[in-house]
Parts: C-alpha cells; sequence; structure tokens
C-alpha cells in the first residue's frame, strides 16, 4: 500500500510539473495597448529601459579609424562676441514631412531639392544651409545644455526617411536664455554633420521647438564600439519594416537621455533643417563626444536606409562657436 501511496504521490507531481503555461503569448500587434474589458483598476507598471551606468565618450568628439592628415584639424579661436540667430523657421511640421524627394541623385535627389517645389527653394538658394563640416570652431563662454528629459512611450515610425521616434510631452532643454520642447529625434548614417572632414558611422538628431516655434536640433554623434547599446537594441526590435508605419508600445518606456554621453560639450551654429524645404533659423548644438553602438547594430539600421544623409553644404559667413 505505501509503495501504490508513493507512486500515486509521483505520478501527480510529474503531471503538475509539465502542464503546459496558459502564459498567453506577446500578440504581434502594432500597438500594444491593454484590453479595456479585462484591465483591472491598477494597471501594471510600465517595463523601464535603463539608462547605462557610464556612457562611452571619444576625443572631443573625433572618431580615430586611422591616422588623420593636418587637414582634419579643428582650429580653435577665442571670441567674445555670439553669432547673431537667423529668423525662426517658417515650417511647423516634422522635419521628414510630405513630397517624394530622396538622397539618391537625379530628379528627386539632394541637388534638385531646391526645384521640386516652390517651398523647397531654399535648399538651393539659402545661404545657413546644414549640415557643415565644422574646420573652426571660436571659444566662447557660454552656459552649458541644460536637459531635462523624462520618461517616454516607444512610438516608433518608419517615414520612408528615417526612422522617428515620437517624444511624450514633458521632455525639454534649456540653452542661451530659450526654452525647447523635445518633439522627436531620427537617424541618418552616415552622420549628416562633418567634424574635421570626417563623418560618423551613424547621428541621432534631437529635434525641439520653442513655444515661439524656433527650432532646435542636438546632433548626437555615433561612433562604432564593441558592445551592443541597450536602448538602440530595444528600438531596433520595434523598428516597422514597411514605410509610413507607426508602432506604440504602451508598457516600454524609456529616456532620451540614453543617447547623450557623460560629457555634454557641443558646438553650436545657426543652420537648417537638412530636408525640405531646408528651412534656416535652427539652432544646431553638435555633441563633441560620441555614444557607441555595435557594428551589428549599425548594419540593422543600414538594411532598411543604406544612405540618408544630405551632402555638406557651404558654411558661407557663419561662425562655429564652442564653449570653453
Amino acid at each position: 500500500m505505501r509503495y501504490s501511496a508513493l507512486m500515486m504521490c509521483l505520478t501527480i507531481t510529474f503531471a503538475i510539473a509539465t502542464e503546459p503555461s496558459h502564459k498567453a503569448p506577446v500578440p504581434a500587434h502594432k500597438t500594444e495597448k491593454p484590453d479595456a474589458e479585462s484591465a483591472s483598476n491598477e494597471a501594471p507598471a510600465p517595463e523601464i529601459i535603463p539608462i547605462p551606468h557610464s556612457a562611452p565618450t571619444g576625443k572631443h568628439g573625433i572618431p580615430a579609424p586611422g591616422r588623420r592628415s593636418s587637414s582634419t584639424h579643428i582650429t580653435k579661436k577665442r571670441s567674445t562676441t555670439a553669432h547673431n540667430p537667423s529668423p525662426a523657421p517658417s515650417v511647423h511640421g516634422a522635419p521628414h514631412a510630405g513630397g517624394h524627394w530622396g538622397y539618391e541623385e537625379g530628379n528627386t535627389g539632394p541637388s534638385s531639392w531646391g526645384n521640386m517645389s516652390p517651398s523647397f527653394s531654399l535648399c538651393t538658394e539659402g545661404k545657413e544651409q546644414s549640415p557643415i563640416n565644422i574646420t573652426t570652431s571660436y571659444a566662447q563662454e557660454m552656459e552649458k545644455i541644460k536637459f531635462s528629459y523624462g520618461m517616454s512611450r516607444i512610438t516608433v515610425l518608419n517615414n520612408g526617411h528615417t526612422i522617428q521616434l515620437n517624444i511624450d510631452p514633458g521632455s525639454f532643454i534649456e540653452i542661451m536664455g530659450s526654452k525647447y520642447q523635445l518633439l522627436q529625434f531620427h537617424f541618418h548614417t552616415p552622420s549628416e554633420e562633418a567634424i574635421g572632414g570626417i563623418r560618423y558611422p551613424m547621428v541621432a538628431h534631437l529635434v525641439h521647438k520653442s513655444e515661439e516655434g524656433k527650432l532646435a536640433v542636438v546632433a548626437a554623434l555615433i561612433q562604432q564600439g564593441t558592445q551592443d547599446n541597450p536602448l538602440i537594441e530595444t528600438l531596433w526590435d520595434k523598428m516597422p519594416s514597411e514605410h509610413n508605419e507607426t508602432r506604440t508600445f504602451d508598457k516600454l518606456t524609456y529616456s532620451p537621455a540614453a543617447l547623450l554621453p557623460l560629457d555634454q560639450s557641443f558646438y553650436t551654429f545657426m543652420g537648417s533643417l537638412t530636408t525640405p524645404p531646408c528651412s534656416e533659423g535652427v539652432r544646431w548644438l553638435i555633441m563633441k563626444n560620441p555614444l557607441s553602438i555595435s557594428a551589428r547594430q549599425i548594419a540593422r539600421f543600414r538594411k532598411e536606409f543604406p544612405m540618408n544623409a544630405r551632402p555638406i553644404q557651404s558654411i558661407n559667413a557663419r561662425n562655429v562657436m564652442e564653449g570653453m
């Protein structure tokens, strides 16, 4: 009897251990939102993507792909006067909105943007166009950028030109006496701006707007490192592969601050949007120290967008300032 009872207990235990889980798989929907009928009064806490404790930095924002010639040296000059900003841009929408323009040369390529529409005329006629190659900077006493980036859901858009992350309200920067709300950030490969003639593998452009309608763009340069970046890995995993597709993940939150280096020194100048309509009057803030992501992560973005960078534009009479 004892033997029969023992065998019966073992049989029941094995059956419980091998019973299949009833946990439902994560649905492959474009938008992850809770079911209104089954949601409880207290929603579960969202998953938070952590910020690395030590963000990798470079040497003065300059990558080291090999020995550089003296022509890539950045000249620093001291200045006590600030560059006068241009009028606020007339564009009020997203920088990548509208038009069937592209990056390959031809009737819709960068050299033809200004002829595609009267509203794109600044792409050809403008005198403060972006991006530029920074070869000379003027040292000046100026306040640091005050970053106040909160948490945001992941809302990722493939707009046909880049991968764009729209930001929930509440994140902003303060610089030179003005406050700018963070609207979105997106990526280019290679980096549109060049430092000493060198373009990085990628760049993230964080687009901000003030109450007066002025734009400020923080450029976070991206270099190739040896390790995957946790935030980039999550964003790429949610990346839409179809153009004009948006995915929102309510249960995943993160801070755009994860894209910023610990050393937040920067170059600044007045420029334009780097896509049609190429509106001018944009305050550019180029972070000197880059973010590092892996070669695999760079290749993943280039699989969708092999090249989406505007050619370098003439600096003309502009000065590039650098905090002392």
